[in-house]
C-alpha cells in the first residue's frame, strides 16, 4: 500500500508516482504545498510534498490503497550531523564531476560535427591576411579547440529534485483519529459519508473554499475540465436557512455557471442531495 506520512494531523505524500498514481487511478487531487526551487515564482509553481485533505486520506486508508504513518517526534528537529554533510559534500562533487564529464563528452561531439566549418573559417582568415598557402592540420585544430573547453563552474550545475523522502525514517502505523479536522465524529463524520458517496458515484472531488462551498464537483479531471456542481454540506438539519443565504448561494452558482446542491444524512444514515435552481422568472 502506499504510504502517507501525518504531520500535525495533515497526511502527506513525498513520492511523485504514488501522486501520479492516486490522480490516474484513484480520482484523487490533493495539493502540492512544496516549494520548487527551480521556479522564481513559488507561490504559483509548488512543489512536493502533497497535502490530502482528512477526507481524502480517511477514503484511501478506508480502501485500502494507502496506509498512515506517523512521523517521529525527532524528525522535525533533526539537525544535519559531521557525518550527512561529509556524505552530502561527496554527493555534491560527485554530480558536478559527472555532469561535467557529460558537457565535456557533449562539446566534443559538437567539436568533431563542426571542425571543418572551423577549419575553414580559419583558412579563409588568413587567405584574407596573405596567406595562400598556408596548411592547418584539422587533428591539431581539433586538439586546440578542446583544450579551450572550460570546467564547469559548480554554480551552474543542475540541482537534481528528490521525488520522495530521501532518508530511510522509522515511521510507526496509526489510525484515522490523528487527522485534523476530525471525520470520526460530528460534522466531520457526515462531510465524510458526503464526499465518499460523490467519489463513489465516480466524481472528482476537490475543496470548495474558494466558491463558498465545501466541495466541487468535476465530470473529469480538473485540469481538462471545470466543476459542475457546487455543494454544501448540511450537517444540522434542525436549522432554519434564511431566505437570504438560499438567495445568495442561488446567485452565486449563476454567477460561476454551476449547480448549486445542498448534500445531508438522512434518517436512514442514506446521502440524499436537494438542487437549488434558479429562475429567471415565477408564475403569478
Amino acid at each position: 500500500m502506499i504510504p502517507i506520512y501525518v504531520e500535525k494531523g495533515i497526511g502527506y505524500l513525498w513520492n511523485s508516482e504514488h501522486w501520479y498514481i492516486l490522480r490516474t487511478q484513484h480520482r484523487i487531487c490533493s495539493a502540492f504545498v512544496g516549494s520548487v526551487p527551480s521556479f522564481p515564482r513559488q507561490n504559483d509553481f509548488l512543489g512536493l510534498p502533497i497535502a490530502l485533505s482528512s477526507e481524502e486520506t480517511a477514503l484511501l486508508v478506508e480502501k485500502r490503497i494507502c496506509e498512515l504513518h506517523e512521523m517521529p517526534a525527532e524528525f522535525c528537529k533533526y539537525e544535519p550531523t559531521e557525518k550527512d554533510k561529509e556524505l552530502m559534500e561527496e554527493f555534491l562533487k560527485k554530480v558536478l564531476e559527472q555532469q561535467a564529464s557529460a558537457l565535456k563528452k557533449r562539446k566534443i561531439e559538437q567539436l568533431s560535427q563542426k571542425i571543418d566549418i572551423i577549419v575553414a573559417g580559419k583558412k579563409k582568415n588568413l587567405i584574407n591576411k596573405g596567406m595562400s598557402d598556408a596548411n592547418i592540420d584539422k587533428d591539431a585544430m581539433l586538439e586546440e579547440e578542446i583544450k579551450r573547453i572550460q570546467d564547469l563552474d559548480p554554480d551552474h550545475t543542475l540541482v537534481q529534485l528528490p521525488q520522495e523522502m530521501y532518508r530511510n525514517i522509522e515511521t510507526s502505523p496509526v489510525g484515522l483519529d490523528v487527522l485534523r479536522p476530525n471525520i470520526l465524529e460530528g460534522d466531520g463524520a457526515i462531510k465524510y459519508s458526503i464526499f465518499k458517496d460523490l467519489w463513489e458515484k465516480g466524481y472528482y472531488v476537490t475543496s470548495g473554499s474558494k466558491f463558498g462551498c465545501d466541495y466541487l464537483i468535476y465530470p473529469g479531471d480538473p485540469v481538462q475540465f471545470h466543476a459542475s456542481h457546487m455543494v454544501r454540506c448540511v450537517c444540522n438539519q434542525e436549522n432554519v436557512f434564511h431566505p437570504k443565504s438560499l438567495v445568495a448561494f442561488g446567485r452565486l452558482s449563476v454567477a460561476v455557471n454551476k449547480y448549486a446542491v445542498f448534500a445531508y444524512r438522512t434518517q436512514c444514515a442514506r446521502i440524499a442531495y436537494q438542487t437549488l435552481q434558479w429562475h429567471d422568472s415565477m408564475d403569478s
